[in-house]
């Protein structure tokens, strides 16, 4: 699919014009009326496509760009879906802090306090990026452990927010493969900044 995208990209943009009115059904003559050109121009930018989209046939041309049409729209649609967020904090204010900032910001995020209550809202509510503090309370499981049991099973990301901030705090959860590190108080602008970009990586990556 990728290759036959780049083949598309490939064609000028009124090409790219008589390709998507092809795959519509329309004939050449609705074609050159419908972009106000001459018959024998439509039958040039034709040749044209389905040499760059390198088509044997009109039929497997149609199929192609019908191909592409069908992904965009998939791709498109999951763009268009909440992304969601798990917080792990079991700071009562932070949590919320958090929580708030990211809804106002579009997100979908719930707050739970510790890895029972992670559990139960994974469970429920499936995420595309969990929050966690390294931090959880004592004799309860902590953030890095709970990361590496999350990616182990899931392509979800997760970011780090902690009081921890040291060198070797930061080495420790990226070491299991967590996508940011944030030492608290964190700037929350740069957190839904970064939540921004990974959301487009995740959400391409699924899709592709």
């Amino acid at each position: 699919m990728k290759l036959i995208g780049n083949r598309f990209e490939s064609l000028s943009p009124r090409q790219k014009e008589v390709a998507l009115l092809l795959a519509d059904g329309l004939t050449n003559t609705e074609i050159a009326e419908c972009l106000e050109m001459t018959v024998h121009t439509v039958k040039a930018h034709r040749a044209e496509v389905m040499r760059r989209m390198e088509a044997p046939t009109f039929a497997y041309l149609v199929g192609q760009i019908q191909r592409l049409q069908l992904a965009k729209t998939t791709l498109d649609a999951g763009r268009s879906k909440p992304f969601r967020i798990i917080v792990v904090e079991d700071d009562p204010w932070y949590r919320d802090y958090l929580t708030d900032n990211l809804n106002e910001r579009g997100f979908i995020a719930v707050g739970v306090a510790d890895g029972e209550g992670f559990n139960a809202a994974w469970a429920e509510f499936p995420a595309d990026l969990v929050i966690l503090d390294i931090e959880l309370g004592i004799n309860k499981e902590n953030g890095i452990a709970i990361a590496a049991r999350l990616l182990e099973n899931s392509a979800c990301g997760v970011i780090m927010v902690t009081a921890q901030g040291e060198p070797e705090d930061r080495l420790k959860g990226l070491s299991v493969g967590v996508d940011a590190y944030f030492a608290k108080p964190v700037n929350i602008n740069e957190l839904a900044l970064t939540i921004t970009n990974l959301r487009r990586r995740l959400r391409l990556s699924t899709s592709a």
